[in-house]
């Protein structure tokens, strides 16, 4: 059995064994559309009722949440010495209260269905930091248990991936949550962020197996990844939507609306025609006198003027024909010996292919396509020994390491290249900056495919994914033969909501099982999903009459708004 922090156990604590109030009126009762009420104690938000149920019972109160993380040194202490409420308004209240260590001032402010929570949090301790600042104290009670977008992990997985955990990032894609039952909906905001880290963390009551997912119960934590130095202090924020209406997008529009006001809309003009991939290079294997650069044979040899010719002669008529937008290239300058594919210093092009390179962009010019390459903009390369490279993650604070990346994409952009693969990358808060310093160079024409996304980076650049085939039974969740987007298609679904010409690009990557006769086909899939579809180079034109005609058909579909 999973053994609770002292913190933790605090924060269970009855509220009878809490200090007394200082005085004046004890509470604040909203009531809300559709028979929500909410209730504000000296111990902070501490109940939310439909009807004659109790949704939400507890309080809200600022937390040292570095144990969950395995960070910081534990030493500010949370204990709760005072507590105080003041009843502003109507609908607005300020709460206090005084721990041992620290302070934290709440200003609750209803609007309807909403409650916005502002937090002044001091740290009060003389040489310690607050690594890990959070609030919790609320359990939610459902009549079932709840689905939704709730993050939940083990505290020894929290503490392998750390800060990781936090949005923007692999892990944590989306900065807002909700949760429903059959009767409630939960919708979860974090305010005024920019790109600091927020992290919305729905707890189990009980981790044993069996009964953790069974039990209808959560312990709300909202976790913040910017640290309180000592003597200092911050202010957090948060929206709760508490709502009989349980459709997602009710339940986090205004997480929409807060996005939209840091984030903007998308930043570049979407093409939603399918993309031709072509993997050119091979491996170190075939390095040899004859294919000094490892490349593939035949019309990829980028690095041979028939090579060149071929490729040509085999994409542009297809691509034309499918409607195609263009190409992407992957290992554009062949197989490195050293490794680190697909390379950080992606425009050095030996000398072969950069003799060639103005006849392959030049004709694909002439044609009306695009013609794209594989970057690798969050790191750069560094020799590890005199045979191996090795990669460092860029810092995305630095205006040298930022300037240095955007020399090798003007590179290549005066090369002729209007479209980018941007590989490992797209799921972090450097990232994004990176990702938002680069948009505002290339300017909106250029198109970028990030491999990883986080809903930050979607108004600086498009995604790609790559699907997968389930055949019924090929493993045990697989009920029903189908495509799985391995970024998630409720993702996919998400990021259309959030920004409506946004894109992404995906081909066919592993086949489990056997695609039965007569199944949807891949591409007709993508782009019923309004995902631009990537057909390999070598099988484009024998399907590059139907790719046009599938494209045409659900050309006017719209998106799900």
């Amino acid at each position: 059995m999973c053994q609770a922090p002292l913190s933790f156990i605090l924060l269970l604590l009855p509220l009878q064994l809490a200090p007394a109030l200082a005085g004046g009126q004890d509470s604040l009762l909203v009531q809300a559309p559709g028979g929500i009420a909410f209730s504000v104690t000296a111990d902070g938000l501490s109940s939310i009722r439909l009807g004659d149920r109790e949704v939400a019972k507890g309080g809200w109160r600022a937390i040292n949440a570095e144990w969950m993380f395995g960070l910081g040194s534990r030493k500010v202490d949370d204990k709760l010495v005072e507590k105080s409420i003041e009843v502003v308004a109507p609908n607005r209240a300020r709460v206090r209260h005084v721990q041992k260590d620290m302070a934290a001032t709440f200003d609750y402010a209803f609007d309807g269905e909403d409650v916005t929570i502002v937090a002044r949090v001091e740290n009060n301790h003389p040489t310690e930091e607050l690594a890990i600042p959070g609030f919790g104290g609320l359990r939610f009670v459902f009549n079932r248990p709840p689905t939704g977008l709730m993050l939940v992990w083990h505290y020894s997985y929290l503490a392998h991936i750390r800060r990781e955990a936090f949005h923007p990032s692999h892990p944590n894609r989306v900065g807002g949550s909700y949760a429903t039952d059959d009767a409630v909906g939960i919708g979860l905001t974090p305010l005024g962020t920019g790109l600091q880290r927020t992290f919305f963390f729905w707890d189990y009551v009980d981790w044993n197996p069996g009964r953790r997912e069974k039990i209808p119960e959560r312990l709300l934590y909202y976790l913040r990844g910017e640290s309180i130095p000592p003597q200092g202090a911050r202010t957090f924020a948060m929206k709760l939507r508490v709502s009989p209406d349980r459709d997602w997008k009710h339940l986090l529009q205004p997480y929409k609306d807060h996005f939209l006001a840091t984030f903007g809309p998308v930043q570049y003009r979407a093409d939603q025609r399918l993309v031709a991939v072509a993997h050119v290079n091979r491996n170190i294997e075939s390095i040899s006198k004859e294919n000094p650069y490892g490349f593939h044979g035949g019309f990829r040899r980028l690095d041979l003027a028939e090579g060149v010719k071929a490729f040509c002669g085999l994409l542009i008529p297809a691509l034309k024909e499918a409607n195609g937008q263009g190409v992407i290239l992957w290992g554009q300058g062949g197989e490195n010996p050293r490794g680190a594919m697909y390379r950080p210093d992606f425009d050095i092009l030996p000398p072969e292919v950069e003799a060639n390179w103005p006849t392959l962009a030049g004709r694909f010019k002439e044609a009306g396509l695009r013609l794209g390459v594989t970057a690798r903009p969050g790191e750069f390369a560094y020799r590890i020994d005199w045979k191996t490279d090795g990669t460092l993650r860029l810092n995305a604070d630095d205006p040298a390491h930022l300037e240095m990346q955007w020399r090798r994409f003007k590179n290549m952009i005066d090369k002729g290249c209007t479209l980018f693969y941007l590989d490992s990358f797209g799921n972090s808060a450097d990232d994004v900056k990176i990702m938002r310093y680069l948009r505002g160079k290339m300017g909106p024409e250029i198109q970028t495919f990030v491999e990883h996304q986080c809903d930050a980076v979607m108004p600086y650049s498009g995604a790609y994914s790559e699907t997968d085939f389930w055949e019924k039974g090929s493993a045990a969740w697989a009920k029903e033969s189908s495509y799985a987007v391995r970024s998630g298609i409720w993702n996919w679904e998400f990021y259309q909501w959030l920004l409506p010409s946004v894109q992404m690009i995906s081909r066919l990557y592993d086949v489990h099982g056997k695609i039965p006769p007569g199944f949807e086909p891949v591409a007709r899939f993508f782009v019923r999903n309004h995902i631009s579809p990537m057909i390999e180079d070598f099988t484009l034109p024998g399907q590059a009459k139907e790719l046009r005609a599938m494209q045409e058909e659900h050309r006017e579909g719209g998106r799900k708004e």
